[in-house]
């Protein structure tokens, strides 16, 4: 498989997605949940509101969106993988609409159509981020809110680090070419990057904070399983290796981790949280 363009980039993408789909709500301990839950709080949605939430996976922050908005409110999820959408669908409330369609395309949304647009963990995952900030923005009414989380990739353990050096030397001798975004993405989850992007989408008072997670694995066998769900171009590596190169693969980890000492497969997960309004006409 060797997809290059924008569209095989989507389609990469959905596809990690569809796979992951029914362990996405317990990966890492949970950490999806966590983050989900973290954000809901964070905008304190209100009974009657009108929300919109942007690459809504498994439904882990639209339905708990639902929840508070009741029967006079709607939340609509938008997301391109189906895998992900079935799972949402299975908690849904009746105040809530799933929609599969690319948010990497203009939202198929009217003008000022909403009070709350989410980003929970998506935002990077798309082609332009900056663009579905402005159709964001566009979609949203005057003052009304946008929330989003977004993984800080600057804050990465060594032992991170360390397994990305044996995945690049490891790629380059594997067949499989995956896409890569088309801009760097390494510190787009930046306190500083992420208000810049949200002012020059026509967003005000910003406020930002930031959750740190993390933990030890037990064994290179088990690190080398959290590290299969981590993204799309680490999956796709990861899963079509035999069980020969996986063994090898996990000797190879075993190895450079014990030079690490205490750091050794240690890994950390930080998000950026972001409050913003949409700035009045």
């Amino acid at each position: 498989m060797k997809p290059t363009t924008a569209a095989g980039l989507v389609e990469a993408n959905t596809l990690f997605f569809d796979s992951i789909a029914p362990d996405y709500d317990d990966w890492a301990g949970g950490l999806h949940r966590r983050v989900a839950a973290r954000l809901v709080e964070l905008v304190s949605p209100r009974p009657g509101l009108q929300a919109l939430d942007v690459g809504c996976g498994t439904g882990l922050l639209t339905n708990s969106i639902a929840r508070h908005l009741t029967a006079t409110g709607l939340v609509i999820g938008l997301d391109a993988s189906e895998g992900m959408l079935e799972q949402a669908r299975r908690g849904a409330l009746a105040n809530t609409w799933f929609v599969r369609q690319s948010a990497d395309h203009p939202l198929p949304f009217k003008d000022a159509s909403f009070d709350l647009v989410t980003f929970s963990d998506s935002l990077g995952y798309l082609l332009d981020p900056e663009l579905a900030l402005q159709e964001a923005s566009r979609v949203l009414r005057g003052g009304g809110q946008l929330g989003l989380a977004m993984p800080i990739h600057t804050l990465a353990t060594v032992a991170q680090a360390e397994f990305v050096r044996i995945l690049e030397e490891l790629t380059a001798t594997h067949p499989m070419v995956m896409p890569r975004p088309p801009h760097d993405r390494t510190r787009l989850g930046e306190k500083q990057v992420i208000a810049h992007l949200l002012s020059r989408s026509g967003f005000e008072s910003i406020v930002t904070t930031t959750m740190v997670t993390g933990e030890r694995m037990a064994s290179a066998a088990s690190w080398v399983s959290l590290m299969a769900g981590l993204a799309p171009r680490s999956h796709a590596l990861l899963t079509t290796l035999g069980p020969a190169m996986r063994r090898q693969l996990e000797t190879w980890v075993d190895t450079e981790m014990l030079k690490l000492g205490e750091e050794a497969f240690h890994y950390h997960e930080a998000f950026t949280f972001a409050l913003a309004s949409r700035s009045r006409p």
